[in-house]
């Protein structure tokens, strides 16, 4: 096969790799890499310079909470920074001082420079990616140790000597690669399991299906909802209602970049704009259409409530 022809791996080191991949340090790294690549379309800027990437805007916001963008060799540029100068209100400053590979220094904000806040309270979104990679790196583990556990219904194998525990290794390894493989006893010294099934407590599917929770609950924690599920006791009202609660988080975000781009545009003479993402505007618009079609689904006579059958 074609990545086979390329990479030459061998089936010891695809093993040895496949090992390390399963492990929960792995998961969380992962998670953590693709949360925040999923996060980086919530928004899309227009009219922006070619020497200003989105993402050098987007990128400091996630990670810190702000961004600071200002004229470096007559270019406009975004700079991570660090905020300093007492005003009145504790969390509100007078200079922002940047820092780069190639440029550092102090400025004053408002006169020379201007922040952008990812969320009123100038929050990254790196602790929530953090929050959720934890779990769904967990999460992992358990669904391949579920998998692989699967092929075993005995308990824990316990060694009484080096030669033992060099067997159940070699066991435990055909069984992660699929193989058919069994404990040799040497000496007669009873390798004995401990313990029930190694299986996890739950279903694949049930651990599966926390998975793909987990991952709608960070988009919902973000502000954006899926497809609305049926629910027998879901009111239409709270539907709605919940489905407005979402929204607050996301536009937020939105407010604070499109007052931070209108303060760039006033400073620079800038024509940006910014706004969320066509996807993230069709799902609220569907959202939308979903709930007036819910309101005729069906009518408790009896309430003035409408309700999901």
């Amino acid at each position: 096969m074609y990545l086979e022809n390329i990479t030459k791996q061998t089936e010891k080191y695809i093993t040895k790799v496949s090992k390390e991949c399963s492990t929960y340090a792995y998961f969380y790294e992962f998670w953590k890499e693709h949360l925040l690549e999923r996060v980086q379309r919530l928004f899309v800027y227009k009219n922006l310079p070619d020497t200003l990437p989105q993402k050098e805007i987007e990128m400091p916001l996630y990670l810190r909470g702000h961004v600071g963008l200002m004229h470096y060799k007559n270019e406009l540029t975004a700079f991570n920074g660090t905020f300093s100068g007492v005003t009145k209100y504790i969390d509100e400053f007078t200079h922002y001082s940047v820092f780069s590979p190639v440029y550092s220094g102090r400025h004053e904000i408002g006169k020379d420079i201007v922040i952008i806040d990812n969320t009123s309270l100038r929050n990254a979104l790196l602790p929530l990616i953090h929050h959720y990679a934890v779990a769904l790196g967990h999460v992992d583990v358990t669904l391949v140790d579920a998998l692989i556990n699967a092929r075993d219904s005995g308990g824990v194998p316990v060694a009484t000597n080096e030669i033992q525990k060099k067997s159940i290794e070699d066991y435990q390894t055909k069984l992660y690669k699929g193989q058919f493989g069994y404990i040799t006893d040497y000496g007669n010294l009873g390798v004995q399991y401990i313990g029930g099934s190694r299986g996890s407590g739950q279903s694949l599917k049930e651990i599966y299906e926390i998975r793909e929770k987990l991952i709608k609950s960070f988009y919902q924690a973000i502000g954006i909802k899926g497809s609305f599920e049926k629910n027998n006791n879901t009111i239409v009202d709270e539907v709605t209602s919940d489905t407005s609660l979402l929204q607050i988080n996301i536009h937020d975000m939105l407010e604070c970049r499109q007052s931070g781009i209108e303060k760039v545009n006033a400073m620079f003479g800038t024509n940006i704009s910014v706004d969320l993402a066509p996807e993230i505007l069709d799902l609220y618009r569907k959202g939308n259409e979903d709930n007036d079609s819910m309101g005729n689904v069906s009518k408790d006579e009896t309430s003035t409530d409408t309700v999901v059958e």
